[in-house]
C-alpha cells in the first residue's frame, strides 16, 4: 500500500509510544521496570534499565520522527521498522528458549509486530532514491 500521510502517522505515532515508555522510565523507573518484571535494586541495574528504557528508546523516537519528517526517504523508515521488529525477534527467540511470557508481555510482542510489518508494508507514494 502506497499511502506517505499514513506512513508518516504510524512512524509519530511508534515515536510518541517510544517517547511515553521512555519518559515514564526516566520518572519512575522502578513501577515501569516492576511491570516487566524486573527489580532494579542496585544502582547498576538501574543504570542498564536507564540506557536502554531512556537513552535507546528516545534515540529511537529522535529516528522516528526524523523518519516522519523525511517520509519520502523510504529507507529511513524501513529502519525503523528494523528497529522495533529487533524487539519482536528478540521477543521470538525468548518464547523458543525460555517459555512463554505474561499476557502482558505477549500482548507487548503482538503490538510491536503489528506496528513493525504495518511501517514496511505502507509504503511512501512518493520515494527519493537514496544517494
Amino acid at each position: 500500500m502506497k499511502n506517505s500521510q499514513l506512513r508518516r502517522g504510524l512512524l509519530r505515532l511508534t515515536a510518541i509510544v517510544f517517547t511515553g515508555i521512555a519518559i515514564g522510565s526516566l520518572i519512575k523507573p522502578h513501577v515501569m521496570a516492576e511491570g516487566l518484571g524486573y527489580s532494579l535494586d542496585n544502582v547498576d541495574a538501574l543504570n542498564e534499565f536507564r540506557a536502554v528504557y531512556v537513552g535507546l528508546w528516545l534515540a529511537t523516537a529522535v529516528l522516528l520522527v526524523i523518519a516522519a519528517n523525511r517520509v519520502q526517504e523510504a529507507l529511513l523508515g524501513d529502519l525503523c521498522a528494523i528497529l522495533v521488529l529487533g524487539q519482536v525477534a528478540g521477543r521470538a527467540v525468548s518464547v523458543l528458549l525460555d517459555g512463554m511470557p505474561s499476557e502482558r508481555v505477549l500482548t507487548m510482542l503482538a503490538l510491536e509486530a503489528i506496528g513493525g510489518l504495518a511501517l514496511l508494508l505502507v509504503r511512501p507514494s512518493e520515494v527519493k532514491e537514496a544517494t
